[in-house]
């Protein structure tokens, strides 16, 4: 029996038309868009992660790096001023007293605080020298003096009263004009003649009461504030004597929200620090007057500064310690999601205590005005010892 076998044609047609089917390419797509999709959502979770730690990593690094920075120059507060706080604490011109640190407090709990540090950048120990019973010459004071002014040095001549005078040194001689003087260290009198500056309010003291107080070749008032609206802590040389007064703002670290500072204060003056005050006046801390100055520019002398114009030298001498907290965030927010919304109304305290009650001095609460939800967020606190004041005791 014969077999019909089919032309070669039909064989050849016949496999190529042998392969995957509508239903299997439908079904290979779905596999691969949904292998696409894990790798999406794995991608999606690991870039979020990233995200959250690389933003809690900046927010600790600016924080550490802000509060070292603070911490170094509050502690500077009083350099070579405070050695003369009794010469200095009656002087009516209130930028001449020997305040370390002037504080001016926010309008509320969730309004950065402002701060002004105040120091000399005298190279030597500075101590009161008395005025020479000599009869000075004209512009020129004749002290007794082993600390070694220098041409350019900042003088703050006081009689120990009200009546205090800025002025720098223009030449040292002996008290009869001759050359050379003393070397430093040597001691003897010598003559400092002095150009005034236009700070100086009071006549320049001469009786031998007086004292000068060598201030160094240079002046330092740094104020520190908080751009709520850039959230960065900005940095501004407010030295009336500086030209270009008042100085551009230059910004010193970014992300920072919210800056608060205190006084601690000796009440009792046994040296040992017992209160702590926002610079508030009628504070718990005996009830003084500690506000700052009202205009930040508070060197260019618009502005008024209550607690440092009636201060008196035992109330200088009472602030030990200046405590800071800094609030700081992530670079960028999280997703802002239904869950994310819900949690609205964050709260934290700042220089709270281990009571974790209204017993807590000074302890101060922020909300979300400032907590935004959708940031992570770090707090750093710290204690300032104003060393320069604490040395400077009788």
């Amino acid at each position: 029996m014969n077999t019909l076998r089919p032309p070669l044609s039909q064989l050849v047609r016949a496999a190529g038309q042998r392969g995957a089917g509508i239903i299997e390419m439908m079904v290979g797509v779905l596999i691969g868009m949904i292998v696409v999709a894990v790798v999406y959502n794995v991608l999606v979770l690991a870039e979020g992660y990233k995200r959250s730690t690389i933003g809690v990593a900046d927010a600790q690094v600016t924080g550490q790096l802000t509060q070292y920075i603070l911490g170094r120059e509050i502690a500077n507060g009083g350099a070579a001023m405070m050695m003369g706080v009794d010469e200095l604490a009656g002087c009516s011109d209130w930028r001449l007293k020997a305040l370390p640190v002037a504080i001016t407090a926010g309008a509320n709990a969730n309004t950065s605080d402002e701060f002004t540090v105040y120091y000399s950048s005298s190279p030597r120990v500075v101590h009161p020298v008395r005025f020479s019973s000599s009869v000075p010459p004209a512009n020129s004071y004749v002290v007794d003096s082993p600390n070694g002014f220098k041409s350019n040095d900042w003088i703050i001549a006081t009689n120990r009263q009200l009546n205090c005078a800025l002025t720098r040194v223009s030449g040292v001689t002996q008290p009869d004009g001759a050359t050379p003087v003393p070397p430093a260290g040597v001691g003897g009198a010598v003559a400092l003649a002095y150009s005034p500056v236009t700070a100086a309010t009071a006549a320049v003291p001469t009786n031998t009461d007086s004292r000068a107080i060598n201030m160094g070749p240079q002046l330092m008032r740094v104020h520190y504030t908080v751009d709520a609206t850039k959230a960065q802590l900005n940095t501004q040389n407010v030295n009336w004597l500086d030209p270009g007064f008042p100085l551009p703002v230059v910004p010193l670290s970014q992300n920072v929200v919210l800056l608060k500072a205190q006084y601690g204060v000796d009440t009792n003056n046994d040296n040992l620090l017992d209160c702590w005050t926002s610079a508030i006046t009628g504070s718990a801390c005996g009830g003084v007057d500690y506000r700052g100055p009202v205009d930040p520019k508070i060197d260019g002398g618009a502005g008024n500064a209550p607690f440092p114009v009636a201060a008196t030298a035992a109330q200088l001498r009472a602030i030990k310690a200046v405590r800071v907290a800094i609030v700081v965030r992530s670079e960028h927010q999280e997703r802002q999601d239904a869950l994310a919304a819900s949690l609205v109304g964050q709260t934290a305290w700042l220089f709270n205590c281990a009571a974790n009650d209204g017993t807590c001095q000074g302890r101060i609460q922020i909300d979300n005005t400032v907590l935004n939800d959708y940031s992570r967020y770090r707090i750093y606190e710290t204690v300032i010892p104003l060393r320069n004041a604490i040395w400077s005791q009788p």
